[in-house]
């Protein structure tokens, strides 16, 4: 074709611009369609940014609003404030942008006006918050006030306390100290009674030394119990124990000695009269203080009682102010003045109660007032918060105008907008269809052009891949990117016919190639022949020596280097077959001489048992001589101790008698003592008796709270009749006593001639004793010795007994050992011979 000729001048791109260019023209009158229906579009799509940003705005005024109303302080109000002048701002702004004409334009000035009236509703808000606020420092002056108020009274509650506490332990502290002194008086009573029993200055002495830790810790109680002003009795009694610790320390105590320390100790006797008398005036007083002490404990304990309640009604208080504060709306309200009421009613009491002890005077005057001020106040700020709730809705009643307002010009905006994007579409189609048109036209033109001599070069490229490499190829004259196509499809089809004749020569050398590795492959089979030949010929060799016959070798011989593994294999059985001889040799020999050593030990083992029981027989004997002899010397040297013993006695008889005679004498002196002791008893059971009548006197006016006191002081009563009843009966066993003492007096005098007999007599028994005793210890001496050296020899044969059945046991696991030994030779076959057989071991 013409067009083809002319254009085959020219390269592709110049052709594609050619035919493009119209439709370049095209796109760019609709991009500048496109950009006149932008311009239309931008001022509406500021507008509506406008109103999306003021409704945007406003609901963020919403949440500020809600902010201000919960949280109410200086930042949410200024945060508030801030969001609406942002806010007149942006409407101002919107309003500037739409032209005088537009509609919709009085909707969104009405809305600005409406935005400007908010600021006042804050402004009125945050008054009401002020004075909230000041009510709630009020409320906050009063609750400390009441709180002051509830700590000064607890304090003056506890320092009643604390008086009549102090009170009650001081009658304590008399009772207890009295307590003391009776302790301590009746031990020391108790040891002067007790002294009396002992007959030696010995006995006397360790008694006082047995009980001296008593009575120290006795001499304490005394003299912490004793008052100031009688201190004397304490340094005499300290006098006393010093004087007491002196004598007990003596050596050698005498009768003098005894008689001395007897003269200290009825000492105790005083003091112990003193301290019981001391006692009970003591009782007497702290009875006295706890009648005296029950109206005001009584009366104490009703103060503290509403004390107590009221400082709960103030805890209550707390709360339910708490509640009322944290959410005051009227029924908090109600509960509020109610705890402020029952707070009122306990305070009352608390004052009626401490009447006439100056206690709890003024707490009206500081409780009631500020009672006043939070029942008032709290009802000041329930309506504070109604009226922000009022001003609130106002508030928000404008927002939703506005928003309104705004909706409705957003809602005009969208309509003028979607009129002007019609009129840019229909013109943005025109011009679309009239590029679409142009756009067809060039590309049948171009598809045109292209088509053909494309066709030619395809069905020449199709034509070589099938392998016609005979194939004409046209187009090669052309200057085009075509051209440039059918001149490399004609390299390509030479290439080709060189590929070619390059596989008919590998097919060649290919076929050399086989025949050189069926050679090889033959030589390979021929040495695995001989391989496996020397495998088997070894493994039967090693077949046979895994069961015990080594007598035999490998007799063919193997080709190239496998020789040498034949002769190495045939050079080992040689060896082991050797090493196997000798080792049958020794185990023989072995054999032989285990059962002989096994047989000699046992026989020497039987000798050993025998000498070492003769030996253990013999040392029993011996070890039964020696019991008897020692049992002998000792009874004899005890014989001897106690026959001294009794001379000792005899001797000491006499003097006991004397000393008898002479503490008889001091009985008599001590009866009369205990005459004028009992005499001192009655006084106290008179004292005890009129004690215990006046404690039933008190216990009956305290009525039921002194029943218990009461059974107290009949017990007392009855023990201080008992008391008086004792020491009438003591004082006729006393007069009986010194007669008996008359009597016995007599009789120890004689008791004391017949002592100095018998110690004659038992000196002469002493002396024959002594001799007994001395021979017997040297027989016993000498027979341990003797039984010292058999236990030696007895231990020494054990030991040999013990090492012969030990060389028995060793030689019997040698012989069972070599026989193990010889079984396992007995497996291997040497030199053509057959196992031998079995060796049985001598038993």
């Amino acid at each position: 074709m013409l067009i083809d000729k002319i254009l085959s001048r020219f390269r592709i791109k110049t052709k594609v611009l050619i035919f493009v260019l119209p439709f370049v023209v095209t796109i760019s009158a609709v991009g500048l369609t496109g950009l006149y229906a932008s311009g239309l579009l931008q001022g509406r799509m500021e507008i509506s940014n406008s109103v999306l940003q003021s409704l945007s705005g406003f609901k963020d005024l919403y949440g500020s609003m809600d902010d201000f109303l919960r949280v109410t302080s200086p930042e949410a109000r200024d945060k508030l404030l801030a969001d609406l002048k942002t806010q007149q701002g942006v409407l101002d702004q919107t309003l500037n942008q739409v032209g005088e004409e537009a509609a919709g334009r009085d909707s969104l000035a009405e809305a600005s006006r409406r935005t400007k009236d908010i600021s006042g509703v804050v402004d009125k808000l945050w008054a009401l918050h002020e004075q909230e606020r000041a009510l709630h420092e009020q409320i906050d002056a009063a609750q400390k006030s009441v709180i002051s108020t509830r700590f000064t009274v607890s304090y003056q509650a506890e320092e009643l306390q604390s008086t009549v506490q102090s009170d009650e332990s001081a009658a304590t502290s008399t009772l207890r100290t009295a307590d003391r002194l009776l302790k301590g008086g009746d031990f020391l009573g108790t040891v002067a009674s007790g002294f009396s029993k002992p007959q030696t200055p010995q006995d006397k002495i360790a008694f006082i030394n047995e009980q001296m830790p008593e009575i120290i810790k006795s001499q304490r109680l005394i003299a912490i119990s004793v008052p100031s002003n009688q201190k004397n009795v304490i340094e005499a009694l300290a006098a006393t124990i010093d004087g007491i610790k002196t004598i007990v320390q003596t050596p050698n105590p005498t009768d003098e000695t005894a008689t001395e320390l007897g003269r200290l100790v009825s000492r105790f006797r005083q003091t112990s009269t003193y301290t019981q008398l001391t006692a009970t005036q003591k009782m007497r007083d702290a009875t006295q203080e706890f009648a005296a002490l029950d109206g005001r404990i009584a009366q104490a304990n009703s103060v503290l009682q509403d004390t107590r309640r009221l400082e709960n009604s103030v805890y209550s208080l707390q709360i339910v102010l708490s509640d009322f504060l944290a959410d005051s709306n009227k029924e908090n309200l109600v509960r509020l003045q109610q705890q402020a009421g029952t707070l009122g009613k306990d305070m009352q009491v608390l004052i009626t109660s401490a009447k006439g002890m100056g206690f709890a005077e003024g707490i009206s005057g500081a409780i009631q007032p500020a009672l006043d001020i939070i029942s008032g106040g709290g009802s000041k700020i329930v309506d504070t918060i109604g009226e922000r709730v009022t001003a609130y809705a106002a508030a928000r009643q404008e927002l939703d105008q506005i928003w309104k307002k705004l909706t409705d010009f957003a809602e005009l905006q969208k309509q003028t907008a979607g009129t002007e994007r019609t009129q840019a579409n229909s013109i943005s189609v025109m011009t679309t269809g009239l590029g679409i048109l142009l756009s067809i036209l060039g590309g049948i033109a171009l598809v045109l052009t292209l088509q053909r001599p494309i066709s030619h070069i395809t069905a020449a490229m199709r034509g070589i891949a099938e392998g016609a490499l005979d194939t004409s190829i046209s187009g090669e004259q052309r200057h085009d990117e075509i051209g440039d196509i059918a001149r490399a499809l004609g390299i390509f089809k030479e290439n080709a016919i060189s590929k070619i004749r390059i596989e008919e020569q590998s097919d060649e050398e290919r076929a050399a190639a086989e025949h050189e590795r069926q050679r090889n492959d033959a030589e390979k089979r021929e040495m695995d022949r001989q391989i496996e030949f020397a495998v088997n010929a070894l493994a039967a060799g090693l077949e046979r020596m895994s069961q015990g016959d080594i007598s035999t070798t490998i007799e063919t011989p193997f080709i190239g280097r496998l020789e040498q593994l034949r002769q190495d294999f045939n050079g080992s059985m040689m060896r082991l077959q050797a090493t196997m001889s000798q080792i049958r040799d020794n185990v023989e020999l072995i054999q032989g001489n285990g059962n002989q050593m096994a047989q000699s030990a046992e026989d020497l083992s039987k000798r050993t048992e025998q000498q070492a029981a003769s030996l253990e027989e013999t040392a029993a004997a011996v070890d039964e001589i020696t019991v008897t002899v020692r049992s002998s010397a000792e009874r004899a040297k005890d014989a001897d101790q106690i026959v001294r013993q009794a001379k000792r006695s005899a001797d000491d008889s006499a003097v006991v008698v004397s000393n008898a005679i002479d503490a008889m004498g001091r009985i008599e002196d001590a009866s009369r003592q205990i005459e004028q002791i009992i005499g001192v008893i009655d006084e106290i059971a008179f004292q005890t008796n009129l004690l215990a009548l006046n404690a039933g006197i008190e216990a009956a006016r305290a009525g039921e709270a002194g029943k218990g006191f009461a059974v107290v002081a009949m017990e007392v009563r009855e023990l201080a009749q008992r008391s008086a009843a004792a020491a009438q009966e003591i004082k006729g066993l006393i007069n009986k006593s010194t007669n008996e003492v008359n009597s016995g007096s007599q009789f120890v005098q004689e008791t004391g001639t017949v002592l100095a007999k018998i110690s004659a007599q038992i000196v002469t028994i002493s002396q024959h004793v002594e001799m007994i005793a001395r021979a017997s210890h040297d027989q016993s001496n000498a027979l341990q010795s003797v039984n010292a050296t058999v236990n030696q020899m007895d231990q020494m044969t054990q030991q040999n007994a013990a090492m012969v059945e030990e060389t028995t046991a060793a030689s019997r696991e040698l012989a069972d050992e070599a026989d193990s030994l010889r079984r396992l030779i007995q497996q291997f076959k040497i030199d053509g011979e057959a196992a031998a057989a079995p060796v049985y071991r001598a038993a």
